[in-house]
């Protein structure tokens, strides 16, 4: 059997933003049933906890992606441009970082906030349904990402080239 370090690192990294993507649906699930505005906080608390194996992930995708590169194109890395799976698995796992860096985020900033006014009773009127609108906001950003990371799965699997380290 043959493999390579790198190549078991990325899949790693794979597993781990798939594991911060499950994770957070689902947290965001049980936070859309709750109706205790502390209980919900609590929950958006474990969901930031969750959140933060998303850089880490990210990072070991795009450095044990790189060296994958050089290790698919060991005599000219520069081939890898004629790889049309190769360069749309690139421009997708670009969107899904920036995605995940920008927009996640401020919703789910504007919503924690509008959640502590209403457990302090200080919120505007109208705000349970921001509220709502908010989490509909972040259930459909899950959605995108999940997506996203399944075509990018998909043009993994089914790309013309394979990983000279697959085991």
């Amino acid at each position: 059997m043959h493999g390579s370090f790198n190549f078991l690192l990325h899949l790693i990294g794979f597993g781990m933003i798939t594991t911060s993507l499950l994770a957070g649906w689902l947290v965001e699930r049980r936070i859309r049933r709750e109706s205790d505005w502390g209980i919900k906080l609590a929950f958006i608390q474990t969901n930031r906890t969750l959140g933060l194996l998303t850089p880490v992930a990210s990072v070991l995708m795009l450095v044990t992606g790189i060296v994958n590169i050089f290790n698919l194109f060991p005599a000219d890395p520069s081939l890898w441009f004629a790889q049309g799976w190769l360069v749309a698995k690139i421009i997708l796992f670009a969107f899904l970082l920036t995605n995940g860096a920008v927009f996640g985020p401020i919703i789910s900033r504007k919503r924690t906030k509008l959640i502590r006014e209403l457990r302090e009773g200080s919120a505007p009127p109208e705000s349970e349904e921001t509220v709502r609108i908010f989490s509909k906001n972040l259930t459909t950003f899950y959605m995108v990402q999940s997506l996203l990371l399944l075509v990018i799965l998909f043009l993994s699997a089914f790309g013309d080239g394979k990983h000279p380290g697959a085991f």
